[in-house]
């Protein structure tokens, strides 16, 4: 009967014991941030600023200084400006910087969870590298241990990305996700001329036939400003000059 009382009592400690963890995973759960639950993504968003570490130099092309000079870096700024006020406004809009209709196309990964971004990261830069060339953070990481890698007086060289590590060309659907008549303030324009105007090519890549190729390919559609008449020979005639 001593060893039945005690089995039982050695039961019952071990149940209160149990319930009384599961309690505590309970509360410790429910006052930890849900950004901290959910797990982190391999490739994050990084932000512009962690870009331009290696993306500067004027050797290589400084992608970073040409995307400062362009009107995608200020694209959140440019809805605290009366013209976007008002244009705001007759959409029904109170303010477009707090919006989804114009955020959507005024920042880099807007509706993309919190754990997809990384430490810092700040959506009100507005559009930046990532927005077109996809989240970095694996990109960063791979040449960065590939740097480590090398000797320290190795000649500086450039070397070829993996295939998926990130995008490389944007394709002109990546534009047209924000540049179309969705927007109130969409002018028709000729995307070789646009593509033109904001390529940002390292001088320090020598490229193929093909890849020349490529970069001369003609990306207008059928409501283009210059109705095509700049790929009338096949290869677009503004995309075929020297970058420079």
């Amino acid at each position: 009967m001593f060893r039945s009382l005690s089995r039982l009592r050695l039961s019952t400690s071990a149940l209160v014991a149990t319930t009384a963890a599961v309690f505590m995973l309970a509360v410790l759960s429910s006052t930890v941030p849900a950004e901290a639950q959910q797990p982190k993504k391999a490739n994050r968003f990084i932000g512009a600023q962690k870009c331009k570490t290696c993306h500067s130099s004027k050797e290589t092309g400084d992608q970073f200084g040409a995307l400062s000079q362009m009107k995608h870096a200020h694209a959140f700024e440019s809805l605290a400006t009366d013209g976007a006020k008002k244009s705001a406004k007759e959409k029904g809009i109170e303010d477009p910087q707090k919006a989804d209709a114009c955020l959507k196309c005024h920042v880099t990964a807007f509706g993309v969870p919190d754990a997809e971004l990384g430490k810092g990261f700040d959506r009100t830069i507005g559009v930046q590298c990532e927005t077109c060339h996809g989240p970095g953070e694996a990109h960063m990481k791979a040449r960065m241990a590939a740097a480590q890698s090398e000797e320290a007086d190795a000649p500086k060289v450039y070397k070829a990305l993996p295939a998926g590590e990130i995008v490389t060309d944007p394709a002109v659907t990546v534009c047209t996700t924000c540049h179309n008549k969705e927007s109130p303030n969409y002018k028709p324009f000729c995307h070789c001329k646009m593509k033109k105007e904001i390529r940002h090519l390292n001088p320090k890549r020598t490229r193929t036939d093909a890849e020349k190729a490529a970069l001369a390919a003609c990306s207008c559609t059928d409501d283009c400003t210059c109705k095509k008449e700049c790929c009338k020979d096949g290869a677009c005639s503004e995309l075929s000059k020297p970058a420079k």
